[in-house]
């Protein structure tokens, strides 16, 4: 059966809400906090055991491929997936 093009659903990107972004947008040397970390199970055990958790107050030294971020006084290169998993908001 074939479907009509304009009957075929459309698939739109998912994006955060307003005011939240991801690490691999901050601009550097900023200080955000982690709004959620939307991944798999794994990649999620694995910044949580780096200490980016919900709440977190995370540092961006770098945003490109790698991210540079610190979490308290550790700093933690993350790649590019990672980072754009990460949904941070600004701190004030």
């Amino acid at each position: 059966m074939r479907v009509s093009r304009r009957n075929r659903r459309r698939r739109r990107r998912w994006q955060p809400p307003e005011g939240v972004t991801t690490i691999a947008t901050v601009p550097p040397h900023r200080t955000v906090r982690v709004m959620r970390v939307a991944g798999g199970r794994r990649l999620v055990q694995r910044l949580a055991a780096l200490g980016v958790v919900p709440g977190a107050s995370i540092r961006v030294d770098r945003a490109s491929d790698p991210a540079l971020i610190a979490v308290g006084h550790t700093r933690v290169a993350i790649g590019r997936q990672a980072a754009r998993a990460v949904e941070v908001e600004e701190e004030r």
